[in-house]
C-alpha cells in the first residue's frame, strides 16, 4: 500500500511510519521544507496553499497528522490562530487536492481529538462516534472545523476518517515524556483535585488502530483513539509514581493552574473527558496494553532501553 504521510517527524507520524513500513507499505513524507528525497517526500507549502498535485496521483493512502502543538505556547489571541489555521488550511487544502485527481487515494484520515465532544460529566456514559457534538470550547472547535474541512475529499468519493486522539502515551513525546522526569524526581502530582477523568491509548495500540483504519473498508467518519480503561488523574498520578518507584505528594491547585495558564491549562489541564473506542472494537481492533499499568510498565521499559543505548553509541 503506498501510503502519503503529513506530519512524519513527530511521536505518532514517527512510529507510525516505522509500523507501516513494517506491514509491507510503501510511505513517502509530506514535507514543508525542499525535497531532498525526489522518491521518498513531497514539499507543500501551506500558507501560500502549494502542492505540486501532480506527485499526489496514484496514492492508496494518505494521512494527515499535522498541526501546531496545542500545549507548545500560551493561547493568546494568535497562538489560538496559529492552532486553527495550521489544521484547517492544511486540511482543506489537501482535501480539495485528491478531490480533484484523476488517481485518487482510497481513502484520507486526519488525526483529529476527543476534545470535540466537550466535557462530560464524572459519572455520565461514555462519549462514542454516535454521541452528539456538543463540545462548545475552543478546542471543540478546532476540532469541528478540522473535520469539516474534509468535505471536498468527501464528496468525490474518497473513504474519509478521523482518528479523534485522546491523550497519547510514549516516551519519546507528548504527556508522558514531559511529566516522566518530573515523577522520577519524586516532583510529580495530582492537577487540582484529580477527579477529572482522561481518556488514553499507547503510542504502539495509536499506530497499530490507523492502520486498523486504513484497511478496513467498512471504517469510516469518526473513531475514537482510546482505551475503554479510562482513569482520574488521581489514578494516573498514583500509577505513574508507583511505575517510577518514587512517592508522589505535591498537588497542583487547579486555582494556579488557570491563574498561570489561563484557558489553555484549563482545557488540557483540568477538563474531564471520558470516551469508548465502540468502532475499534465493533470493527475486530484488539489492544495489546488496555490498562495503564500494562501501558506504563512498556513505556518505562522502552524509555530505559533508549537511555542504556544513548549511553553506549
Amino acid at each position: 500500500m503506498k501510503t502519503l504521510i503529513s506530519g512524519s517527524s513527530g511521536m505518532i507520524g514517527k512510529a507510525l511510519s516505522s509500523h507501516l513500513i513494517n506491514h509491507d507499505c510503501s510511505v513517502v513524507r509530506l514535507v514543508r521544507r525542499p525535497v531532498v528525497d525526489e522518491l521518498m517526500e513531497v514539499s507543500w507549502d501551506i500558507d501560500k496553499g502549494e502542492i505540486d498535485s501532480s506527485k499526489l496521483e496514484g496514492f492508496d493512502a494518505v494521512i494527515h497528522l499535522g498541526g501546531v502543538n496545542v500545549a507548545d505556547k500560551q493561547w493568546t489571541r494568535g497562538q489560538k490562530a496559529k492552532i486553527m489555521s495550521s489544521r484547517v488550511k492544511s486540511t482543506a487544502l489537501l482535501s480539495e487536492t485528491l478531490s480533484k485527481l484523476t488517481n485518487k487515494p482510497k481513502v484520507f484520515i486526519i488525526a483529529s481529538g476527543i476534545n470535540i465532544y466537550g466535557e462530560n460529566e464524572l459519572d455520565a456514559e461514555p462519549f462514542t462516534e454516535t454521541s452528539s457534538e456538543l463540545g462548545i470550547d475552543f478546542l471543540a472547535e478546532v476540532v469541528r472545523s478540522w473535520e469539516e474541512a474534509t468535505k471536498l475529499a468527501q464528496a468525490a468519493g474518497i473513504r474519509v476518517c478521523f482518528v479523534r486522539l485522546s491523550a497519547v502515551l510514549g516516551p519519546t513525546g507528548g504527556l508522558l515524556c514531559k511529566i516522566l522526569p518530573m515523577f522520577k524526581m519524586a516532583a510529580g502530582g495530582r492537577l487540582g483535585n484529580g477527579k477529572q477523568m482522561m481518556s488514553w491509548i499507547s503510542i504502539e495500540d495509536a499506530v497499530a488502530a490507523i492502520h486498523h483504519c486504513l484497511i478496513k473498508d467498512e471504517i469510516s467518519g469518526p473513531v475514537n483513539l482510546c482505551t475503554k480503561n479510562v482513569v482520574s488523574n488521581r489514578e494516573f498520578t498514583k500509577a505513574l509514581a508507583k511505575a517510577v518507584g518514587m512517592p508522589s505528594f505535591i498537588i497542583l491547585p487547579a486555582f494556579i493552574i488557570t491563574t498561570v495558564l489561563g484557558e489553555m491549562g484549563s482545557a488540557l489541564m483540568l477538563s474531564s473527558i471520558t470516551c469508548s473506542p465502540s468502532k475499534l472494537e465493533k470493527t475486530g481492533f484488539e489492544f495489546t496494553q488496555p490498562t495503564l499499568r500494562e501501558c506504563l510498565n512498556f513505556q518505562l521499559k522502552v524509555d530505559v532501553q533508549a537511555i542504556e543505548t544513548s549511553k553506549d553509541n
